[in-house]
């Protein structure tokens, strides 16, 4: 059939030809659909005619078009024109591998970035129980910019017998999987292959060893006169040391190389993920293109390679995919009706048995396991369960995520990474000891790409880089305040493993929400306004370049479809959700699976302030129910400052609440965020911090709400207020993670109290004024502490641990001589203290515990001067809220 320029194929227009082979003709083409430029390949009709063929191609036809990664050529579509099957494919610009080997060895550093990447590309479709079968130089295509696709996957057992016609005269022949037959191309073949023994994806590796091998002696292993001669030296020869061949080649790299060729399947490495973490442990990532994978923007390539190869090697890039498209076009009228629509599924995941606390739930990558935080017998342990199961395991103890520090999952889903005595480790899902990778303080969240890149947002507003295997810790982006910038958090990767959004509090609120940057760093943009750090980032099964951005805005979760091609969101948001938990820190607590499961805790609801005494008895309620936050009581514990939070602008004003009159009043005014009230203590005065300004500054006005607003404290951090001194002259405040103190006479010039490498806050100041109590997370959790305090000076004196077992929100008796805080599994613990020229403190006992009431107990514990009674916010329900599992969500999108 001639096949011209303007010919319709669907809605694929031909641009021009490319190149032909004897398996069939490329076409460059556009895709009007989407608008993007493809690779056509037109099949010859004599294939199709063999219907057993296509029948039993059907099943591996559905296999490798589920591949798809980075590494492996992407496979958009397949059709049938007037009885002539065809491929749609990306458009790749670069040379194969080949062409870089004719040329003689690679650098050793570029050599070991290509292996990374194969290794990454066979991984992924291991993971899909395809075994490529004829790896070689000549399936590996390097693009300019440095990335390596894989061709031909898949696809080596779906070619004829070496005695059957082809209409193909290609030098590399493939075969079915059948006992005893010998497939590939002989220079590559494993001990087995040569065997013609059945095979399973160490053989692969083994061929992934001859490449290496190659690149870095700039000789072919086992190169012979014959086929015979080459084979026999595959299966019983050993390889000159590649030492003697390149000098520049390291003992650990000859290692590598070594086990991927040993004669013995068992011997070499289990997997390509156990291969790729060998190679990564070599040398830190690059900067570069070559040491990272991501998708091909098809809008940004052509056909066109530097050397004019294309003619050469479009027919061995789908030379067997053609055959399967072959096979498919008996099947494309069943393949092509119309599936079933999913239907969209919710099911809610309790707590394990004795949990008293339930939080942070990450779903998998695949969809299949969810990890979460619960304390168990007073242990906060990270915790996994499959969704088909009805329990859960422990995987050990983890660090309570207060601000943040939600697990991750590796994007094979084989490990999760948590946070743990100050250290991101990981752990394999199977369990096992806890790998260290690096320190960690005040974590914000972390990301995990297919190269083994972890990226970690910390309280210091910086995006930081560190291997999946350890090492050196590199900062890749800063916040920069002179563009308006008050946080960096929570950086989540996009598809690609390249570009990666990450949250940004901005001084103009139309400004803040997910922001996107890449490794190579350059150019920030703004991708779309949003109220929680957390952005869920989804693609869309059935098309390779579309996926969805999942946020939180006006208290719902959303989702907006994003065009990965542009790195673009497309369209109107769509409500997935009416309400998702956020805390105090803008983190939503929701995750996504690669295709349609979402996990999320829902929004608690409203609180009552409920009265409890020392043993945990309710003694009465405060005021009306409602999103309620930090609180403060006044001296004369006759009345209560509490923030109250609006649900659909995520934002909160101040309301003055009269114990003894049963009043509520508004306080505060302003449209934006105000929070973390204070009373004066002759309780004249209220201050609170309010982002009004953009950066959250420091304000006070009258209790009384006469008057205007007064200005305290403005810089180019965000402050949070935490005590006023008993003599009325400091107010000690948190910034960035560290504590400050604020005169409030003469200048009024701030200076730093504790500042250090870890994160200090709930700064408490004792009723003598002479001492500060504070939490820190310096031993790996928080725990609470004691240091002397004396004006104008920082800490400089010893320091008491006066907590155990972890603990947060420090509050002191009106004598000094008890503090009270609140332990990991929500139990409000007592502590006897002695204030002198050093601190005497007694064992922590407990009073009572709210475990069964969902009481936020991390925003502020407010206790009576006398010890006796304690205010806080209770919830609704009663018990550990369960999670919400949500299966096909996209379906509700769609609709």
């Amino acid at each position: 059939m001639p096949i011209s320029p303007g010919l319709q194929f669907d809605h694929y227009e031909i641009i021009a030809p490319i190149g032909k082979g004897g398996m069939g003709e490329v076409y460059r083409a556009r895709d009007k659909r989407l608008n993007r430029e493809v690779a056509i390949k037109v099949l010859p009709s004599e294939v199709a005619y063999e219907a057993e063929r296509l029948r039993r191609f059907e099943l591996e036809a559905m296999a490798t078009s589920s591949l798809n990664h980075p590494n492996i050529l992407t496979v958009y579509d397949f059709g049938n024109h007037e009885g002539n099957p065809y491929l749609v494919m990306e458009l790749l610009e670069g040379e194969e591998l080949r062409a870089q080997l004719d040329e003689g060895a690679l650098p050793v550093r570029k050599a070991i970035e290509y292996a990374q990447q194969i290794a990454a590309g066979l991984a992924a479709a291991h993971e899909k129980g395809i075994v490529h079968r004829d790896l070689k130089p000549e399936n590996l295509f390097v693009t300019h910019d440095g990335r390596v696709k894989i061709l031909d996957f898949g696809l080596a057992k779906l070619r004829p017998p070496r005695n059957a016609p082809t209409g193909s005269d290609v030098a590399t022949q493939k075969q079915h999987t059948s006992p005893g037959t010998v497939m590939g191309t002989v220079a590559y073949m494993s001990p087995e292959q040569v065997r013609g023994q059945d095979l399973e994806q160490r053989s692969d590796i083994f061929s992934f060893g001859l490449i290496l091998y190659e690149m870095l002696a700039g000789q072919r292993a086992f190169q012979k006169e014959s086929q015979a001669e080459t084979m026999a030296a595959i299966a019983n020869a050993e390889l000159p040391d590649l030492s003697e061949l390149n000098s520049k080649v390291t003992p650990q790299l000859e290692k590598i190389v070594r086990r991927c060729l040993e004669k013995k399947p068992e011997r070499r490495f289990h997997s390509a993920h156990d291969l790729g973490f060998a190679l990564e442990s070599l040398s830190a990532p690059s900067s570069s293109g070559a040491n990272r994978t991501e998708a091909v923007q098809a809008l940004d390539t052509s056909a066109t390679t530097k050397r004019g190869d294309w003619r050469d090697r479009v027919w061995m890039i789908a030379a067997g995919v053609m055959t399967l498209l072959a096979a498919l076009a008996l099947g494309v009228a069943y393949v092509r009706r119309p599936a079933l629509e999913a239907e969209t599924m919710r099911l809610s995941i309790t707590p394990p048995e004795k949990a008293t606390s339930f939080d942070w739930p990450v779903i998998s990558p695949d969809g299949h396991t969810l990890a979460f935080i619960a304390t168990d017998e007073g242990k906060m342990q990270l915790w996994v369960r499959p969704l088909n199961a009805t329990t859960a395991k422990s995987l050990g103890e983890a660090d309570h995520p207060a601000n943040g520090a939600a697990p991750f999952w590796s994007p094979d889903s084989r490990f999760i990474a948590f946070v743990s005595e100050g250290k991101l480790k990981k752990i394999a899902l199977t369990g096992g000891a806890a790998e260290p990778l690096c320190e960690v303080y005040d974590f914000r969240g972390g990301t995990w790409n297919q190269d083994g890149v972890i990226l970690l947002g910390e309280s210091s507003n910086e995006i930081k880089r560190v291997s999946a295997n350890g090492g050196a810790v590199t900062t890749i982006l800063k916040r920069d305040p002179a563009q308006g910038q008050q946080r960096l958090r929570v950086p989540v990767f996009l598809p690609d493993g390249r570009h990666f959004v990450y949250y940004v509090v901005h001084a103009d609120p139309a400004k803040t929400g997910a922001w996107m940057a890449s490794l190579e760093g350059g150019e920030t943009s703004l991708l779309l306004a949003g109220d929680s750090a957390t952005i869920g980032v989804t693609v869309n099964s059935s098309v390779q370049d579309e996926g969805h951005l999942v946020f939180v805005r006006q208290g719902a979760l959303q989702a907006q479809s994003f065009d990965f091609r542009r790195n673009q969101v497309v369209g109107e948001p769509v409500r997935i959700a009416a309400s998702v938990n956020v805390n105090a820190y803008r983190v939503a607590k929701f995750s996504l699976a690669q295709h349609g499961t979402l996990v999320l805790l829902e929004s608690l609801g409203n609180r009552q302030f409920t009265w409890f005494d020392r043993t945990g008895k309710p003694q009465g309620t405060v005021g009306q129910p409602g999103r309620w936050l930090a609180n403060n009581l006044s001296p004369d514990a006759q009345r209560l400052v509490a923030e109250l939070r609006d649900v659909q602008s995520s934002n909160g004003d101040l309301r003055l609440l009269d114990l003894a009159r049963g009043t509520d009043t508004r306080f505060t005014f302003d449209p934006l965020h105000d929070q973390f009230p204070l009373w004066s203590p002759d309780g004249s005065r209220i201050a609170w911090g309010s982002n009004r300004e953009g950066v959250q500054n420091l304000y006070q006005k009258a209790a009384s709400g006469a008057g205007q607003d007064e200005l305290l404290l403005r810089s180019d951090s965000n402050k949070e207020p935490r005590d006023w001194s008993a003599d009325g002259r400091f107010i000690l405040y948190q910034e960035n993670n560290d504590l400050w103190v604020l005169p409030l006479e003469g200048e009024r010039k701030p200076w730093p109290w504790l500042n250090t490498l870890f994160a200090e806050s709930a700064g408490r100041f004792a009723p003598d004024g002479k001492w500060i109590a504070y939490q820190s997370n310096e031993s790996g959790r928080d725990e609470i502490y004691v240091q002397s305090f004396v004006p104008g000076a920082p800490a400089s004196g010893s320091k008491w641990q006066l907590s155990t077992r972890g603990g947060t929100t420090p509050a002191w008796r009106r004598d000094g001589r008890e503090l009270y805080f609140v332990s990991p599994d929500n139990t409000v613990m007592a502590v006897d203290v002695t204030l002198g020229a050093a601190v005497s403190a007694g064992t922590p006992r407990e009073l009572f515990s709210l475990r069964d009431r969902r009481a936020n107990l991390n925003a502020s514990l407010t206790v009576t001067g006398d010890g006796q009674r304690f205010l806080f916010a209770v919830d609704e329900a009663t018990g550990l809220p369960p999670f919400t599992v949500v299966l096909n969500w996209m379906a509700e999108v769609k609709r």
